[in-house]
């Protein structure tokens, strides 16, 4: 689950419902060039909509961290079922696209690095994720293997997209760029590589509370999306509990369009 408070309520997006939207994004988003062919696209875009797909079960019931006073979140969810399901959402990315599961699975170890955790579990989970993306290496070089730079650029192609999903379940619409979340203050990270961006690192800004900025723009043409949120008193969380409050909450859609700032 991605969880915020805004104004004594909280605010939460679940975390198949951001994939989607990241391959809402990859699916605009200009070609850079080293990216995969038509041949593999397909099964790329699909793997972007569906890297979170092992939480969808889990962020049917959310959970209370007492030690936080808030919801449990993806950020500090305990890392041992983490792994679990991370292993099974790539079990099943793999079942439809290999090469998908290929990245999901660098793009998770990534993140896990990222937390700084360890245990034993995690060795045992690192150690089986490294196999699997050997298997797959040795698989895609016998049957399609990979052009030169192609999984760098689809690697960070994913990282993008996850990463302006996330900003937007992060992010109240309409917040000023001095109360931007802290990942993202300073634009979003590795963007800069892309080729169309000259080294310029893409940031967002909000120009009101239903449009967002992105400069440099990284998509062929303005993308509207839609998500879907739930948002209720965080002191009803605590006089119900957080299951209650969160089922009985209707979900509100979160609409939004994305353009180039103006000239």
């Amino acid at each position: 689950m991605i969880c915020r408070e805004q104004d004594g309520d909280l605010v939460m997006v679940k975390q198949h419902e951001h994939g989607l939207l990241a391959g809402r994004f990859a699916d605009h988003f200009k070609q850079d060039g080293h990216g995969s062919g038509e041949g593999r696209r397909t099964g790329l875009l699909w793997a972007i909509s569906n890297h979170d797909r092992g939480w969808i079960d889990l962020d049917e019931t959310p959970f209370w961290n007492d030690a936080a006073n808030s919801p449990y979140s993806f950020i500090d969810f305990p890392l041992v079922p983490k792994l679990t399901f991370y292993k099974r959402g790539l079990d099943e990315i793999e079942a439809k696209t290999p090469y998908g599961a290929l990245l999901c699975s660098l793009h998770f170890e990534r993140l896990i690095k990222i937390s700084g955790e360890a245990c034993a579990e995690l060795t045992a989970y690192l150690k089986a994720e490294e196999e699997r993306r050997a298997r797959i290496l040795r698989q895609l070089e016998a049957s399609e293997p990979l052009a030169e730079g192609e999984l760098h650029s689809d690697a960070r192609l994913l990282q993008f997209c996850d990463d302006l999903s996330l900003y937007l379940a992060l992010s109240e619409p309409g917040t000023p760029k001095s109360e931007d979340h802290p990942w993202f203050r300073q634009g979003f990270s590795g963007s800069g590589d892309f080729s169309f961006t000259s080294g310029r690192v893409i940031t967002a800004e909000w120009q009101d509370k239903s449009n967002l900025l992105l400069d440099p723009f990284p998509f062929t043409r303005n993308v509207e999306i839609a998500f879907k949120q739930r948002r209720f008193p965080k002191a009803e969380a605590k006089r119900k509990g957080i299951v209650r409050a969160y089922r009985e909450t209707p979900e509100e859609e979160c609409r939004i369009t994305l353009s180039s700032r103006p000239e």
